[in-house]
């Protein structure tokens, strides 16, 4: 922060000269971020900042605020700063090790969560990809006689899901597991003869070559990325899913920009689905298929 500035660096004046800086720097949300950082060292939440505008915080969170905004000023990304994201209204830890919760992904629990209320009876939920088990969790609290496995590649990712699920009253009702796609985790074994009601995958579908966001270059390039055109999870997760699945049961999957006739048309070769259907986020890309097993 400059030096330059006369008076005493209240909330507002923070806000107001961050926000500036961020976007200069070409920071996204700059007025949120700058509100996300500083409630952070405040130890507020982020509504609380409105009605402190006029508090000046001492020598030491000035010093935290500055090395949160020089880092974030360099693109890394504020949920990776502060340790957590939201994501359908609930607070998750995430780590460097896991994709950011987005809201585009928020349609999986939404899907998930409609399709389980109509069984009258308790589902089974598996989440692949889980990364930090949001889609996985969120379901679970929105379904209250839910069980869920959640499951990643990542044994690092796996943790801070289950960690997430503890912090949420979840965990006697969710069960997190190392595995590769639709693979059963070694401690999943008395599950092998069970259908799932619901299987929801947001899998990595970044083509090599594309071109990202400054700060989504700090997400974990195993998560993102699958091959030239961004589908090789895809290719290979869709035929495991239909036979986990009971009928009339649900598969939902999130997929990138561009890519929902290649999508359609993979899915329309498994003659065990049904024609999908095809969801726009909140920006109107297509974004989500909801797949139906025959």
């Amino acid at each position: 922060m400059s030096n330059e500035s006369t008076g005493p660096w209240t909330v507002l004046k923070l806000l107001d000269w961050t926000k500036k800086y961020f976007a200069e720097a070409g920071v996204d949300e700059p007025r949120l971020c700058a509100e996300v950082l500083l409630a952070h060292v405040l130890g507020c939440r982020r509504i609380e900042l409105y009605t402190r505008f006029d508090y000046t915080p001492d020598p030491e969170q000035l010093a935290a605020y500055r090395q949160l905004v020089k880092r974030a000023a360099d693109h890394e990304p504020t949920a990776y700063l502060v340790g957590s994201r939201e994501f359908y209204s609930l607070k998750f830890k995430v780590t460097p090790d896991v994709l950011i919760p987005r809201p585009e992904t928020e349609q999986l629990v939404a899907e998930a969560e409609a399709h389980l209320k109509t069984l009258k009876r308790p589902g089974l939920m598996w989440d692949i990809c889980t990364g930090s088990g949001c889609v996985a969790i969120a379901t679970a609290v929105q379904v209250d006689d839910l069980h869920v496995l959640a499951t990643d590649i990542c044994p690092r990712a796996v943790a801070l899901a289950q960690a997430n699920a503890e912090a949420h009253n979840v965990a006697s009702r969710l069960r997190c597991g190392a595995s590769d796609l639709a693979e059963l985790p070694d401690n999943c074994s008395d599950l092998t003869d069970r259908k799932f009601d619901v299987i929801t995958a947001n899998p990595p579908y970044v083509a090599d070559g594309d071109t990202v966001g400054e700060s989504v270059e700090h997400e974990p390039r195993a998560a993102l990325y699958a091959g030239a055109d961004g589908l090789d999870c895809i290719r290979k997760l869709l035929p495991q899913v239909p036979p986990l699945l009971q009928g009339g049961g649900i598969f939902v999957m999130e997929f990138g920009l561009g890519q929902q006739d290649a999508i359609a048309a993979l899915i329309a070769e498994i003659d065990q689905f049904d024609q999908p259907r095809i969801l726009k986020d909140h920006h109107g890309i297509q974004r989500t298929a909801v797949a139906a097993h025959r």
